[in-house]
């Protein structure tokens, strides 16, 4: 196993070592330094409400860079989706057939509308209707857009030069546009016009005049983009170690271009956006490989190429999606192996399984080694990881039984934890900046890896309780197949036990250094020590014949809804020092989930119990 993470590895640097592009250009956001092409990602997820468009082959950097560099074409795409009528007519909107709307659209609704917006904003959170709160949801978001299409405008050719005199200072032909920036940085070559702007303007020339528009042009864009600061793609120099990344209209406005590194810089991203808008691709390649060449000679605190290019390549390759999609396929193919006790359907199930594990595993992998973490800092990262763990499991259950009762298990897990993923992917970026209290690898790396552990191998056995029920309520008679996932069950239920017991008594022992005592009765610790309870009082039950088969099986489905509680439940409390892992609107959720494993164990109980008596 270990051989196999350092090829995998070895292997990933040796693909993503090529030359920078765009979409790998390092930003700094949310505290995190990630590539371009995440940071358009969580763009259009908070405006559209998902990574990529569906209706359009624009990808999202290129989305980004038409949005900064102001393209006609992106900015006709309709990104701000609206789902709820009540929205669309408060806003005075035509009704679409997908809901869909452009930035000017918005727009427009919002600047008829805006007094409306403003008494909304004024009231308290907790007084807003659902509307109300959507609507502001939209104003924001238009905002938003603004701030981001004024980032580049610094950078981006929309000045145009209609006089020879002055395009020749400039060093371009008369008709062409040019950057803020470059007209900027060659105000020296014009002292003459700006000593004769001064004067009254009856004595101007014709290039006075034209000097004196651009000068206009400048102004405002100044005045409009004061506050555009969102794309922090210039890191501090090495003599500022630590210092916060800027923006290009930052650098330009705070008199930072003294700096050669920043000048530099500015220029070749100048000459790459000049050069794209030309359709120049030596000329845009050469801008950013002299780009990437600054980039690194000034600052060491830009991660390097291999690892913005890894994120990049693992934004854009759905590892998750992939490995849903064959335990899915599996899950199909068992069931109808179960079903019709066909050989080959068993084994396909299981080398399919098998491939949708391989990528969940690669997706993990990558993710420890761009953040160099292991894979259990967040709720998200904690959800794929007990749902590798509850795969794993279940495959090396199958590997030593061969029935089809492990690849089962496997793909339902599979399935289950990547669709619940998914929903937690939605909020924003799931590699987000770790949280001080778990700001140690070596705690990650035990105590939460091996509570987590515990999470999977508790699930596991309650899926396994599922499956019991399910068969002795299909094929009551078939006692010998019974026994053997009950037997299963119980020893997946001591691995269970063992994991969550010695993951609790570590994070006691972390407590204890963190916080200065080993057990504080916290939510999260009760949670954790629920589970172990109830695990040991089934064991128990079984290990004295208080329960048979049955019993211990619906035990292990209310094993489950305790197992959720304590990971996911005990945070809406919002009380306790793990508040790192506090999260909101999941309460309707866990009932619903609660409610469906209460009626599958009592019901399946009680149906049980009729089908054993026939």
């Amino acid at each position: 196993m270990i051989r196999l993470f350092i090829f995998i590895i070895s292997f990933s640097s040796f693909i993503f070592s090529s030359n920078l592009s765009f979409e790998d250009i390092p930003i700094q956001e949310e505290g995190r330094v990630k590539p371009l092409d995440t940071f358009a990602k969580n763009q259009l997820l908070r405006i559209y409400g998902k990574r990529t468009l569906s209706d359009s082959d624009v990808s999202s950097t290129d989305w980004l860079f038409g949005v900064l560099a102001g393209d006609p074409k992106v900015l006709s795409i309709p990104v701000f989706y609206i789902l709820n009528p009540e929205v669309i007519y408060a806003l005075e909107l035509d009704m679409t057939d997908g809901r869909k709307y452009t930035f000017k659209q918005i727009s427009k609704a919002i600047e008829l509308k805006i007094e409306m917006l403003e008494k909304i904003d004024e009231k308290s959170e907790d007084v807003r209707t659902l509307v109300e709160q959507q609507l502001l949801q939209i104003y924001f978001n238009a905002i938003h857009f603004k701030m981001l299409q004024s980032d580049f405008t610094c950078l981006t050719p929309i000045i145009p030069i209609t006089n020879d005199i002055i395009a020749e200072r400039l060093g371009v032909k008369n008709g062409e546009n040019v950057s803020f920036f470059k007209f900027a940085r060659n105000l020296d070559k014009m002292r003459d016009f700006i000593v004769s702007v001064e004067q009254d303007p009856v004595s101007w020339s014709s290039a006075d005049s034209s000097f004196f528009k651009n000068i206009q042009i400048l102004q405002s864009l100044s005045t409009s983009s004061l506050s555009s600061n969102m794309l922090k793609i210039v890191p501090p120099v090495d003599s500022h170690h630590g210092g916060e990344w800027m923006s290009p209209w930052e650098i330009v406005s705070f008199g930072k271009l003294k700096t050669s590194y920043y000048n530099d810089l500015l220029i070749s991203l100048e000459d790459y956006i000049d050069s794209r808008y030309k359709g120049n691709q030596s000329g845009m390649s050469k801008s950013i490989i002299s780009y990437e060449t600054t980039l690194y000679d000034m600052s060491s605190e830009v991660p390097s190429l291999s690892n913005l290019k890894r994120e990049t390549w693992y934004n854009q390759a759905n590892l998750f999606t992939s490995s849903i999609v064959f335990y899915i396929i599996s899950f199909i193919l068992v069931c109808f192996s179960l079903l019709f006790s066909p050989n080959i359907l068993r084994k396909l199930s299981f080398l399919s399984v098998l491939i949708g594990l391989g990528y969940h595993f690669y997706g993990i992998i990558l993710r420890m080694v761009i953040m160099g973490r292991p894979p259990v800092s967040t709720i998200y990262e904690s959800i794929i990881f007990v749902g590798f763990i509850s795969v794993l499991l279940a495959l090396i259950l199958e590997y030593f039984r061969k029935d089809g009762l492990g690849t089962l298990t496997a793909a339902l897990s599979g399935i289950i934890f990547q669709y619940v993923s998914f929903g937690y992917a939605s909020d924003g970026d799931t590699l987000g900046v770790l949280v001080a209290v778990l700001n140690s690898n070596f705690w990650l790396a035990t105590h939460v890896t091996t509570i987590t552990i515990g999470y999977g191998t508790s699930i596991v056995a309650g899926l396994m309780g599922h499956i019991y029920i399910f068969y002795l309520i299909l094929f009551p008679k078939n006692r010998k197949k019974l026994l053997s996932i009950y037997n299963n069950t119980f020893g997946v239920t001591i691995l269970a036990l063992f994991f969550t017991l010695f993951g609790t008594i570590l994070g006691g022992i972390w407590a204890d250094q963190s916080w200065g005592r080993f057990w504080g009765w916290d939510p999260k610790e009760n949670g954790a020590l629920l589970i172990c309870m109830w695990q040991i009082f089934m064991i128990h039950l079984r290990l004295t014949g208080i329960v048979k088969g049955l019993g211990f099986a619906v035990g292990m489905v209310i094993n489950n809804i305790i197992v959720i509680m304590a990971w996911f439940g005990v945070n809406l409390l919002s009380i306790g020092l793990h508040s790192y892992g506090f999260v909101s609107g999941i309460a309707i959720n866990l009932i619903i989930f609660s409610s469906i494993e209460l009626i599958i164990g009592l019901g399946g109980y009680w149906v049980g119990k009729i089908r054993q008596s026939r």
